[in-house]
């Protein structure tokens, strides 16, 4: 299985601190992989970091079969999007306005005009977000759960072949929520895009991650499936908390 993402040795200090250290992961491409771990054991740091937006590393990643430092940052937003925990929209602006936006990387250096590729990247983008309905409306008016697809929407514009995911159900309403795992279920099985996202709940990392990187105090405490990693004993040992794992229907398991 080939890796569209590669990090080795890769370390991240901050203020003094080392927040990660010696961390050393594949990405397999096509595939879901979520980060899960305890607050404070560095999962946010190391999205950031694999994204580009932490230069301040040693170590090395490589994305697509390039050192991760060779990119500029036109090239690197045509291969690879992130969603962050927040995002903030200017005023005025409709929801097809603000997922167009993703399309910068795509216009020509001198121009932003669109193109049929353009429209079409976006109509697709809002689509497979389910926010086609609305495409006219002002993002302010949209609920928290919409604006946060409405923002996928932007990052899906792009046409990414990574996309990259900060926690994206934070502060949502469980029907929001799963609309959202949804969508990264839709993206790599029906796309084929490989999806990397920090995840705060367990039960979604079960449920719909093919791949899990276990991460604790700034390094990686295992890799693999969710049914290799997420055993009730090393469940206990990281998160310190005993749980009994069940099997759902279609053979899920899901922690009690």
């Amino acid at each position: 299985m080939s890796a569209v993402l590669r990090a080795a040795g890769l370390t991240v200090s901050a203020a003094g601190r080392e927040i990660l250290h010696g961390v050393d992961i594949e990405i397999p491409a096509g595939r879901r992989t979520a980060i899960i771990g305890p607050n404070g054991a560095g999962k946010t740091t190391l999205l950031r970091a694999l994204a580009g937006l932490n230069p301040h590393y040693t170590g090395t990643i490589e994305l697509a079969g390039r050192e991760l430092h060779s990119y500029t940052a036109r090239e690197l937003a045509r291969v690879r999007a992130i969603l962050p925990q927040e995002r903030a929209a200017a005023a005025g602006l409709t929801v097809r306005e603000l997922v167009a936006y993703g399309r910068f990387a795509h216009a020509g250096r001198f121009s932003l005009r669109t193109g049929a590729a353009d429209r079409d990247a976006v109509t697709w983008a809002m689509e497979m977000a389910n926010v086609d309905a609305f495409a006219a409306r002002d993002v302010h008016t949209l609920s928290g759960g919409e604006r946060q697809r409405v923002f996928l929407a932007m990052a899906l514009s792009q046409k990414p072949r990574l996309l990259l995911l900060d926690e994206p159900t934070t502060y949502l309403d469980i029907a929001h929520q799963l609309r959202v795992m949804e969508i990264t279920r839709r993206l790599s099985t029906e796309h084929g895009m490989t999806v990397l996202m920090v995840l705060h709940d367990m039960a979604h990392a079960m449920q719909y991650a093919d791949d899990i990187i276990l991460v604790r105090d700034g390094a990686v405490a295992a890799t693999g499936t969710p049914a290799e990693v997420l055993t009730e004993e090393r469940i206990a040992n990281v998160f310190g908390v005993h749980v009994e794992l069940l099997r759902a229907s279609g053979g899920t398991r899901i922690p009690v």
